[in-house]
């Protein structure tokens, strides 16, 4: 059954988390006469229970727009996937063959500002990346099959996909916290490719900084290893959904992708061991693909299982992995022996699905036992003050009737850093102070963050910001 329906005034959305606080993050479709690729964005919106916008971030323009996914950070951060435009022009100068305008991705992590909107805090460009071995006197000359941490600007020189200039088709992304690493899968190359985050925009351009000490360039790609002219079978054919699997999972920092098989008409969901030495760095053989040599767990189920385009994948904690059939609709859980444990058709195409716990604070908090999904009601409200504060809030509170309240303090991503249980109430009205620490008393840092209370099956959402 339908638990909740969010209602919004823009199209889009192909990837939807579910924050703690129980509002979602999601892109969303502007329009864009320049850029009119698969998936385009343009637009991240943080909207609240009952379809509020909370908070909003736009990043479109002649030359530039995000699309498909997007990844939420322990940091508060959003991390975005965006193309940008480059002329024939700079793409031949670059050592192009049969140039014209391309589209290729970038990356940029975004600070969600108090005020509204967001400040780009690092970025990483694919164009600074690349390696050409068709004319010497051109930037980036060189042995292709000795520079597997750059892309060959000729791969697809031929031809493009759909919507104009777009070139890798970077679908999927995932943050490892951890290891401060993101992968991303491209549609086109069929390869998933890995970064390093610990680097700043500045050293994210070239090949040195970061702790890995290569700068922005590829530290590990698997799937199609005759991209970077090594020998080996490739694996993908059109790939979705890279993804880390959290430390908090089995599987723990291997990673996912939804390989779509799209000529073999039956999709398979990969699990893969990179290879790293004990300080962490990947390991390779010079002129060799980079390992494994085989996936350490597969699924497929043949003609039963496949989605020609789109997909997810998602490892649960109790080991299962949770798949999102995407063309078909077909939602369903799987054991490690591939039985299927769980399954539902929506019978419409779903571009990916996640699946939460019940002891998800973003599902727990705004469910009561058999009474449904809680409301947004003027009958309970709370509010701040001083706001924005700096040292310490006055925390106000008002319900229809006397009794007691749940307070709960979310941060930007929605996680509770502090809860007041049982707040008593006074003719219905009452209020205390919060200092600015968390539940453990560590000084939460300036923000925005959101003021959650709760009455019976009512629920009011306020926004609240530190200086």
């Amino acid at each position: 059954n339908t638990g909740h329906t969010w209602k919004h005034g823009q199209t889009g959305g192909y990837a939807t988390y579910l924050l703690e606080d129980g509002s979602l993050l999601r892109p969303a479709s502007l329009p864009n006469a320049q850029l009119r690729g698969a998936a385009s964005a343009g637009l991240l919106e943080r909207i609240a229970w009952d379809g509020t916008v909370l908070w909003s971030y736009q990043y479109s323009g002649a030359a530039w727009i995000s699309h498909h996914d997007i990844e939420p950070m322990p940091n508060g951060n959003i991390l975005m996937i965006a193309w940008e435009v480059k002329s024939a022009a700079e793409a031949e100068a670059l050592g192009r063959q049969n140039a014209r305008t391309m589209w290729p991705d970038h990356i940029v992590e975004v600070k969600p500002l108090t005020n509204g909107g967001g400040e780009i805090v690092w970025e990483w460009h694919a164009w600074d990346h690349l390696i050409q071995d068709r004319d010497a006197s051109k930037p980036g000359y060189g042995v292709i099959s000795e520079h597997p941490e750059r892309i060959d600007i000729n791969l697809l020189s031929q031809s493009m996909g759909p919507g104009g200039g777009d070139w890798l088709h970077i679908n999927g992304i995932s943050y490892n916290a951890k290891d401060d690493l993101i992968v991303i899968s491209s549609h086109f190359m069929n390869e998933l490719y890995v970064i390093d985050h610990s680097t700043t925009t500045e050293e994210a351009r070239g090949s040195t900084g970061g702790r890995h000490g290569k700068g922005g360039d590829i530290l590990y790609r698997w799937g199609n290893p005759a991209n970077f002219g090594a020998s080996g079978a490739q694996v993908f054919d059109v790939v979705h959904c890279s993804l880390w699997i959290p430390e908090d999972m089995p599987g723990a920092g291997n990673i996912l992708a939804f390989n779509n098989a799209a000529r073999a008409r039956a999709s398979e969901i990969i699990e893969i061991v990179p290879p790293r030495d004990a300080e962490g760095r990947f390991i390779r053989t010079a002129g060799e693909a980079f390992g494994p040599g085989a996936a350490m767990w597969t699924y497929s189920a043949g003609s039963s299982f496949f989605s020609n385009h789109l997909g997810g994948n998602q490892r649960l904690p109790n080991g299962n992995t949770f798949l999102t059939e995407a063309t078909s609709g077909d939602l369903r859980e799987v054991a490690a022996d591939g039985t299927v444990v769980w399954e539902y058709n929506y019978s419409r195409e779903i571009a990916r699905a996640l699946r939460y716990g019940r002891d998800y604070p973003g599902v727990s908090r705004l469910t009561t036992t058999g009474a449904g999904a809680l409301a947004e009601s003027p009958d309970l409200m709370a509010w701040s003050t001083p706001n924005p504060f700096s040292s310490v809030a006055v925390l106000h509170f008002r319900a229809s009737a006397a009794g007691s309240i749940r307070l709960a303090i979310h941060d930007g991503l929605g996680r509770e850093v502090r809860v007041f249980d049982r707040v008593a109430l006074s003719s219905g009205t009452g209020q205390l102070s919060w200092d600015g620490r968390d539940a453990v008393g560590r000084s939460v840092p300036p923000g925005m963050y959101f003021l959650r209370s709760y009455s019976g099956d009512q629920v009011h959402t306020a926004r609240l910001i530190r200086q």
